[in-house]
């Protein structure tokens, strides 16, 4: 059942059998051959076809609502640890972050609190949320949503996008894939922009791939400005909103991490420092 219900969070984090297949590194008949074992047990259906993609049915809904804590806290089983045995902390940290202002902002926090040593990780923000739901990292910095009762979650600051203009006329405008996190917590900002609605929207997998179309000419691109700043080269063709949209950086871990003196102290830091960037 166990390894049901991790196919079943995947999906439900991506929507397709194909991403959720990618996250797990599995094929996609693995994660087929899992959902289905799963129904077969439960005796209920619990995913079902919306357009393209897949989406939970109500009573998946239900049982991934009730299932999801205990998943957690049966996977973070693997990973017990006293916080008193802890020598260096580990932080997972999302792609986009990672490829532009986060390795910086974690230097220059380590440089100040000089007692506190961290190993670093990069995945997307989906799954930086669900390794440090399960404990495997300590301390994950991306775009969450996390509402779950074992985690804290704490706004670092909010990155605004940025567009980006191509050298060529063009009514498309490229944005990340419809799993991550940026886009679940910005779509219905971005779709209903006075200035981004009458776009031909395409989806891409990764913000850096946006910026690379962008300058050969595929489109116009949205991007975190953090990432716009560190990879595009015409400083004059990466255009602020208005109005704004932004996007909540959030560092996030488990709660008896959260609680640690030392902790606590790093929070209250990297706030500081991330407005100085």
């Amino acid at each position: 059942m166990i390894e049901g219900i991790e196919a079943l969070l995947a999906l439900e984090r991506t929507g397709t059998i194909s991403e959720a297949a990618a996250q797990l590194r599995l094929t996609q008949s693995a994660i087929s051959k899992r959902i289905q074992s799963l129904e077969n047990e439960l005796k209920f259906k619990l995913i079902e076809p919306d357009g393209r993609r897949v989406k939970l049915t109500s009573k998946g809904t239900l049982f991934l609502n009730k299932a999801s804590p205990l998943y957690s806290e049966l996977k973070n089983l693997k990973y017990l640890e006293s916080t008193n045995d802890i020598k260096k902390f580990s932080i997972a940290i999302s792609d986009s972050i990672a490829a532009s202002w986060g390795p910086r902002l974690i230097r220059l926090a380590i440089k100040k609190l000089k007692s506190l040593d961290f190993e670093l990780h990069v995945h997307r923000s989906t799954l930086v949320e669900e390794n440090v739901k399960l404990g495997k990292y300590h301390l994950g910095l991306c775009i969450s949503p996390t509402n779950h009762p074992q985690m804290m979650s704490t706004v670092i600051f909010e990155e605004p996008l940025v567009f980006l203009k191509c050298s060529t006329e063009s009514n498309i405008l490229i944005s990340i894939e419809k799993s991550s996190g940026t886009w679940r917590a910005l779509r219905d900002k971005i779709e209903r922009h006075p200035k981004l609605k009458n776009y031909d929207l395409i989806h891409i997998e990764s913000f850096a791939a946006i910026i690379q179309m962008v300058k050969e000419g595929y489109g116009n691109g949205l991007v975190p400005l953090g990432i716009a700043q560190t990879m595009y080269p015409s400083k004059k063709d990466i255009l602020m909103l208005s109005p704004t949209i932004q996007r909540q950086i959030k560092l996030i871990s488990r709660k008896n991490i959260a609680q640690l003196p030392l902790i606590e102290s790093f929070i209250e830091l990297i706030k500081e420092l991330a407005i100085q960037l």
